[in-house]
């Protein structure tokens, strides 16, 4: 999962800025990075935790980058709902969604800043009564514990993202089941949308009745449809197999 204290990187949870913008959020991060950062430096530790360290910067100020070209508004009508989201993420699920054979249903939530601004960064994962190659269902009890736990935290249902199976674009085309379920959300006041993962790293987004935009930041994710993007570091598993065969 992304930490293992639950919430990204030891970030306090947007509830501990209350009234201010995901920018603010970000901020706040970047600075809490930025000092970890010059401790490093003043100690000796591995590169790689340097590297680890020095990425996240990177990641934070790509996505405030990506706040600041929003701009405060739109001419001429509603402003459509801006979902935030890094490529790293975006990767740390897919892996989570295409650990087995089966359909892995997970849902998503993170910060938001009250204007239809909304960033992406934690898995909350429950138990599934149903689960084959092509269909996944949650268990009741546990996803009601599970959107529980989000209202105790003062946090909301953003996504939901599940695998289909199959490999390329297609793999990724919402099915009329995947279409009602979101339809529902939407009419229950869930500030959502949906994602599906491919087996090879396809992800598309989507929504019932949602106007939406993505922003993906950082490395290792291209845009190449409508709410279609590609995981250029997401290798097939049986390519994986053939590599460690390979080195072994």
């Amino acid at each position: 999962m992304h930490s293992k204290k639950d919430k990204p990187d030891g970030a306090e949870p947007l509830s501990a800025y209350p009234g201010k913008l995901v920018d603010a959020y970000l901020r706040e991060r970047l600075r809490s990075t930025l000092e970890d950062l010059g401790e490093l430096a003043r100690t000796t530790v591995a590169d790689e935790e340097v590297d680890r360290v020095y990425a996240r910067v990177k990641r934070l100020r790509a996505l405030r980058r990506a706040v600041e070209s929003l701009g405060e508004g739109q001419e001429g009508g509603a402003r459509p709902a801006v979902y935030l989201v890094s490529a790293q993420f975006l990767e740390t699920a897919f892996r989570v969604l295409t650990r087995s054979p089966n359909e892995e249903l997970v849902y998503v939530t993170g910060p938001e800043d009250g204007k239809q601004i909304f960033a992406l960064t934690r898995l909350v994962r429950f138990a599934l009564a149903e689960r084959s190659i092509a269909h996944a269902a949650p268990e009741p009890i546990s996803q009601t514990r599970a959107l529980a736990r989000l209202v105790e935290r003062e946090e909301r249902l953003l996504a939901t993202f599940h695998s289909h199976p199959g490999r390329g674009a297609r793999a990724t085309t919402p099915s009329s089941v995947d279409l009602s379920t979101q339809s529902n959300l939407e009419r229950m006041g869930y500030p959502s949308i949906g994602a599906i993962f491919s087996r090879d790293g396809f992800v598309r987004f989507f929504s019932s009745d949602r106007s939406f935009r993505v922003v993906v930041s950082g490395a290792g994710c291209e845009r190449v449809g409508e709410g279609l993007y590609r995981l250029t570091t997401a290798a097939p598993k049986s390519l994986l197999r053939k590599v460690i065969r390979h080195v072994t």
